[in-house]
């Protein structure tokens, strides 16, 4: 990378990292206080609701915002272009869902869900009005006001749900927060945005953009259904317990993976894209990214599986102990995830994304069938056949990297097994607490189990002098020269 680049991507992996960071914190802490008041079928009925959620707001993005981020010129027309098109799509999205609200109740046989589906899809209205604002934004390179806005929206929806747990609103305290979020969210970008309201619309805008922007729309779409498309039929095949079982499970399984992916993803989309035309140096900035997502990725998601048992039961109490299997499995799914998306946003930036949609059409047809043939065996054969999908689905991802800008899967396997092999070292060596029963206090087990693990990947890495953990040692001592 040259210097200017590496300044730049420095910079936006700081902010994005304490965006992401800080929002997951207010997230986690409210999910805990969350899962300790309300039932496993409040869970469940928010899950159950989930997809067509999603399945909307990929609809409302449409694409559109990626196709502008990674553009070398974007115009004046192409905001508000942008923004009308967004608006009315949302609109008409909406009503749709709006009048589907009963047939999707009688379809999950969950009384009220009706009603719950209106006021949950108030968002992708919501969502609607901030993007463009978001988009120059992120054009701009000014990731501290997305840091900002995120974990301030993220405070406030997530302290007004913890409100309507605590005075026994039940399934309404996870209601209202994504859509609180959204609305505190929009406002703020709107507050501290540059981008003045218009209404024109020019017929060009869809024609510079729509080539790019339908693959990425519905390659986008069907990579994030996919997890709740389970919880749909999961729902329909098992009971609401359990599906509230596995909700939650998958939510903290799939966390740290996609809280780090999107950390490495939100920077790189803006910062690599002026350099994309350039084959040295982007394959370069592809291998830098991929090893320093696996340096953080892999001992944080090793760790959580070494951790869930002591840690489900001190945060969320035994009540949610069937979750645990769950969630061990799907952390380790989840990082092929974060290694598929990386790909894909490669893929992207370089203007593929019908390779994505390709990838992601696999993907839902191989979920689907291994579904069809697991889940008359019971849950923990459905996640098997999951994490199936996932392994696949990543070297697949790879090799089509392979073949459009050189980044092959050999490569990519000798850039990640190292930090591989020395995480899942240190994650057996702090599993040895828990494995004996040599503390019985939770709390002070996962202090413990924690300490072994930092002091083990670290100590390993330095020996080693890995070059990741060497640059993080050298941007620490000119922090500190500097303050000096």
């Amino acid at each position: 990378m040259s210097h200017n680049t590496k300044s730049i991507t420095i910079n936006g992996l700081f902010w994005n990292t304490l965006d992401r960071f800080g929002n997951q914190a207010i997230v986690s802490i409210v999910a805990i206080i969350i899962a300790r008041i309300l039932v496993p079928e409040d869970f469940g009925a928010i899950a159950a609701l989930t997809i067509f959620s999603t399945i909307a707001t990929a609809f409302v993005d449409s694409g559109l915002a990626t196709s502008l981020v990674r553009s070398k010129v974007v115009l004046d027309e192409d905001y508000s272009s942008m923004f009308v098109f967004n608006l009315v799509i949302s609109a008409i999205l909406y009503l749709i869902l709006f009048f589907l609200a009963p047939y999707i109740e009688k379809f999950q046989q969950i009384e009220g869900l009706a009603l719950y589906a209106r006021i949950l899809f108030l968002q992708i209205l919501l969502t609607s009005f901030g993007i463009v604002q978001n988009v120059k934004i992120l054009r701009s390179f000014q990731f501290h006001i997305t840091a900002r806005i995120n974990v301030l929206a993220v405070f406030f929806s997530g302290l007004i749900a913890v409100g309507l747990a605590v005075f026994g609103f039940g399934v309404w305290a996870l209601l209202m927060q994504p859509v609180l979020y959204h609305l505190f969210r929009t406002i703020m970008l709107w507050t501290w945005g540059d981008w003045k309201l218009s209404f024109l619309y020019s017929p060009s805008f869809l024609k510079r953009h729509v080539s790019f922007s339908l693959s990425f729309m519905v390659s986008n779409m069907l990579g994030k259904i996919l997890s709740p498309l389970y919880y749909t039929i999961i729902g329909k095949n098992f009971d609401v317990k359990q599906l509230g079982f596995y909700y939650q499970g998958n939510k903290w399984g799939e966390t740290p993976n996609m809280l780090i992916s999107s950390i490495i993803q939100g920077t790189t989309l803006s910062t690599l894209t002026p350099i994309q035309d350039d084959y040295p140096r982007y394959l370069n900035a592809c291998r830098k990214t991929m090893s320093s997502l696996v340096f953080v990725l892999f001992p944080v998601c090793f760790l959580a599986i070494s951790v869930a048992k002591p840690a489900f039961i001190y945060f969320l109490t035994d009540a949610w102990l069937p979750s645990v299997a769950f969630f061990q499995l799907l952390c380790f799914a989840g990082i092929f995830i974060s290694l598929t998306d990386l790909n894909v946003n490669f893929l992207n930036i370089k203007g593929k994304s019908k390779f994505a949609l390709y990838l992601e059409i696999f993907k839902i047809g191989l979920a689907i069938l291994c579904y069809y043939f697991s889940y008359k065996h019971g849950l923990l054969f459905v996640i098997y056949g999951l994490i199936f999908v996932r392994i696949v689905s990543y070297l697949l991802a790879a090799i089509m990297s392979g073949d459009v800008y050189g980044y092959h899967l050999k490569t990519q396997i000798k850039d990640v097994l190292p930090t591989l092999l020395i995480s899942l070292f240190a994650a057996l060596f702090s599993y040895l607490p828990a494995y004996f029963n040599l503390i019985p206090n939770h709390l002070l087990l996962l202090i413990v189990q924690c300490a072994i693990f930092v002091v083990i990947y670290i100590g390993v890495n330095h020996i080693q002098k890995n070059a990741i953990w060497m640059e993080i040692l050298q941007v620490m001592k000119s922090k500190i020269s500097k303050k000096a």
